[in-house]
């Protein structure tokens, strides 16, 4: 079992992988099913369905750029996900994520000082699972962060792969 990050509060997003075939999870908030994420394995996108609004996830075919869309506008936009470092804009504010460290791919959500805020890491080595603690985010953009890391893990472990 993971050692839990200081930031961990317990009120989670979990995913847990439901298909070894394809990219798809079934995501819980606190332990209740929440919604199935259905990722696009050759678009690198995805999208889900949460209180009856269709939400997509387009990506840039590098898939380091990320939009979550609904109803035809743009709700957010993940940028340079993959990096070190990269952002989430939703409901006119800039996020700053990072990875924690080269060794695991756990993302953190900090503030403009560098304090950690909340974010996503892997449940387990050989499960793809993972939870996300994402303070202050509309639910729906919370999973689409969610959706991210773990669409941006799956290409990571698709390149490693075909090396």
């Amino acid at each position: 079992m993971p050692v839990a990050a200081p930031w961990w509060d317990g009120r989670v997003l979990t995913a847990r992988r439901s298909s070894a075939w394809r990219s798809r999870w079934e995501v819980a908030r606190d332990g209740v099913p929440l919604l199935t994420l259905d990722g696009s394995t050759w678009s690198g996108g995805g999208h889900f369905e949460l209180a009856g609004r269709r939400y997509d996830i387009p990506t840039n075919w590098l898939g380091s750029r990320y939009r979550l869309e609904s109803d035809g506008a743009v709700v957010a936009e993940a940028e340079r996900v993959g990096r070190k470092d990269w952002t989430l804009t939703a409901d006119g504010r800039t996020h700053r994520f990072r990875r924690r460290s080269i060794w695991r791919p756990d993302q953190e959500m900090v503030d403009e000082s560098g304090a950690v805020l909340g974010g996503v890491r892997r449940t387990g080595t050989w499960n793809r699972g993972a939870e996300a603690d994402l303070p202050g985010l509309a639910e729906p953009v919370a999973v689409f962060v969610l959706g991210v890391v773990l669409l941006s893990w799956e290409q990571a472990a698709a390149a490693a792969a075909a090396t």
